[in-house]
């Protein structure tokens, strides 16, 4: 079981070639890919996106390369090349009539897309080369992160699952005796009423049984058993899992809520309050997980 949510980072050098690269993801209904890379080797892309579909089924994942030459000692560019780049840029803004007021920040992201573009000289195929084996190991960082939140909210979960069958426990009490005080209450306020009843009269007992089969709960019971037994089974699987916890877990709201609209009696409520909240928190919970 693993999170959506990961990163991972490794860097390589070749023939004097510094790459970095950052893999990043978050929750996601579906799979999403988007990479950055320098300009020239944007051809990459689909490569990119094969090796990624190999360790993500879902989550919204996110690449940044960074390429630069390393024997480049210098930390900015020249001033010439600031100021032909700044200079193209205003002719750029003139042309679409939009003001050019450049700060401290734009010659730091001009001055990092010089840096970028020095390396886009190598061939993107012969740049792949140095590429694959460091997205690798930025893939594997990011899963080996997103393992460990996995075990994390495996571990928070089971624990939550373990309430949920105590309390489905105690709903199971708590519903057992409402036949029995129901009568003791029916056949308290007719005496009140000072109205003789047979205890066999057959309308008393049809009362009796109609109430029993309103406020009976045995079936949401069993099946919300089953449905935690199946939350664990699930939690044990390698693939991903999260589509089917979510399914999960609407399948036991729809008990939960089934048995507070049968619940005759405050504990019974209260109970069924306490559901409702333990479930709404893993629900939370799995919103996370792959």
């Amino acid at each position: 079981m693993k999170s959506m949510t990961g990163f991972g980072r490794a860097t390589t050098e070749s023939n004097g070639l510094s790459v970095c690269i950052d893999v990043s993801s978050v929750n996601k209904k579906g799979l999403e890919i988007s990479a950055s890379m320098p300009r020239d080797w944007s051809p990459m892309e689909r490569l990119i996106a094969s090796k990624l579909r190999n360790f993500y089924e879902r989550g919204k994942v996110n690449v940044a390369i960074r390429a630069e030459m390393a024997n480049s000692s210098a930390i900015m560019p020249s001033p010439e090349q600031l100021s032909e780049a700044t200079a193209e840029l205003k002719k750029a803004c003139e042309l679409v009539g939009t003001d050019f007021n450049p700060t401290a920040d734009t010659l730091l992201k001009i001055a990092d897309t010089l840096r970028q573009n020095s390396a886009s000289l190598t061939d993107w195929e012969e740049a792949w080369q140095i590429v694959e084996p460091a997205l690798a190991e930025a893939l594997q960082n990011a899963d080996d992160m997103r393992c460990i939140e996995g075990s994390t909210l495996k571990s928070d979960i089971t624990s939550r699952l373990a309430t949920i069958s105590k309390l489905v426990e105690q709903a199971e009490l708590a519903a057992k005796d409402s036949p029995a005080k129901y009568r003791e209450k029916l056949l308290s306020k007719l005496s009140e009423a000072g109205l003789e009843i047979d205890l066999n009269d057959e309308r008393v007992l049809k009362e009796i049984c109609i109430f029993a089969d309103r406020c009976d709960i045995s079936e949401e019971i069993t099946r919300l058993k089953s449905h935690v037994g199946q939350f664990l089974a699930t939690m044990e699987a390698t693939s991903a899992v999260g589509r089917k916890m979510d399914f999960i877990c609407q399948e036991m709201g729809r008990e939960i809520n089934t048995s507070a609209s049968k619940a005759n009696n405050l504990d019974l409520t209260k109970i069924t309050i306490e559901l409702k909240n333990e479930l709404e928190r893993i629900r939370e919970q799995i919103q996370n997980i792959e």
